[in-house]
């Protein structure tokens, strides 16, 4: 294996100083000179990093400047194999425990270990650069992040290629974000927050695959906390009280109080619920007790589909996706910028405390 270069020690000491770094665009960063009085162009030209010192234009190779820009590139790989136990998955029968070393295969990239599983017998390598999602937890968490974040598919692939180097078709990141979702959902059921007495309800028209459908929208009053967002093709008193059936199943209780608009299927679908639950509707804007949350909850899920062209067969999973994200992971400025619930965490599902199966790690 190749040492570490002077010029690589120095790009390391400059970003391991800190503020010495700043980004213009994903593009072109400006790294400081080590006197700090001078400030060093750092573009992405032609394939490659380019920089503006003396040093990169008498010998065309990477200087210590575009050393630092690459070491703050890889910083997502470098904190994953630090966060998670590297332990190598068969990608065939996805064992783990029943795995031995066979020896090394020398790539020009430096020596690869090589494995067998004593299960099945077959035999995989640790590839020492990382190709694709199923190698870097990291870039799994980037991808399905940056989506429910609002960003389309092709911008997500964009990306991850700009930033990190890797080259992963959109249809395998919907892939993989379909997957994500399924597991995260299994683990969310399994979690019960608590919500006050007070929910608003409130249904708005969205278009999967270019046909209109109906989303059921109910959340807790104090906490932000949305229960429900549940699809239908109708919005009759039947569809009201299967989404206020359900909301009232995860809570674990029934509201005192339900804001509405009006809409009389929540009147019918209330009456068909056992237990006094006060319905308040039609109130002005001014009023303490309108429905403005869920109405800004349902601009927020606007803008979010905007850049979903098609969300298909997976259109309830992919808004579940959603509404677990805006309970556990999106900030809500309103709560001092913290998330409704602060159950889940990206990083901790780093960590290992939610993991894919092996035979689920595979690209597509």
């Amino acid at each position: 294996m190749s040492k570490i270069t002077r010029r690589e020690l120095r790009g390391l000491a400059i970003l391991l100083k800190g503020g010495m770094i700043r980004k213009l665009t994903d593009r072109h960063f400006l790294v400081k000179s080590a006197r700090g009085n001078k400030e060093y162009n750092v573009v992405w030209i032609n394939n490659r990093w380019q920089c503006d010192c003396q040093d990169f234009k008498k010998r065309r190779t990477p200087c210590k400047h575009i050393y630092a820009i690459l070491y703050l590139l890889k910083l997502p790989e470098i904190i994953t194999s630090l966060a998670i136990e590297n332990v190598p998955v068969c990608p065939k029968c996805g064992e783990r425990k029943n795995i031995v070393k066979r020896g090394i295969r020398k790539n020009k990239s430096g020596p690869v270990q090589l494995y067998q599983c004593k299960s099945c017998g077959y035999r995989f390598s640790e590839h020492s650069e990382i190709r694709s999602i199923k190698h870097n937890p990291a870039l799994l968490i980037i991808a399905i992040d940056l989506f429910y974040k609002g960003l389309s598919l092709r911008n997500i692939q964009n990306h991850i290629s700009l930033i990190y180097g890797v080259n992963i078709p959109h249809t395998t990141l919907y892939y993989w974000i379909v997957k994500f979702t399924k597991k995260l959902r299994e683990y969310y059921e399994k979690l019960r927050s608590d919500v006050g007495d007070t929910w608003l309800a409130d249904e708005m028209v969205v278009k999967v695959d270019g046909k209109e459908r109906y989303l059921w929208n109910i959340m807790d009053y104090e906490s932000r906390y949305l229960l429900v967002s549940k699809l239908s093709f109708g919005r009759s008193s039947k569809e009201a009280l299967k989404a206020l059936k359900e909301a009232i199943m995860k809570a674990g209780k029934k509201p005192k109080e339900l804001r509405t608009d009006g809409l009389k299927s929540y009147i019918k679908a209330l009456s068909a619920l056992k237990g006094d639950i006060k319905h308040v509707y039609k109130v002005r804007f001014t009023d303490p007790a309108n429905n403005n949350r869920v109405e800004r909850l349902n601009e927020t899920i606007r803008s979010w589909l905007k850049s979903k062209k098609k969300l298909g067969a997976n259109a309830q999973l992919l808004i579940d996706g959603f509404r677990i994200y805006y309970n556990h992971i999106r900030p809500h400025l309103s709560l001092s910028d913290v998330p409704a619930s602060n159950k889940i965490r990206w990083a901790s599902l780093l960590k290992g405390n939610f993991r894919l199966r092996g035979e689920e790690c595979g690209d597509r």
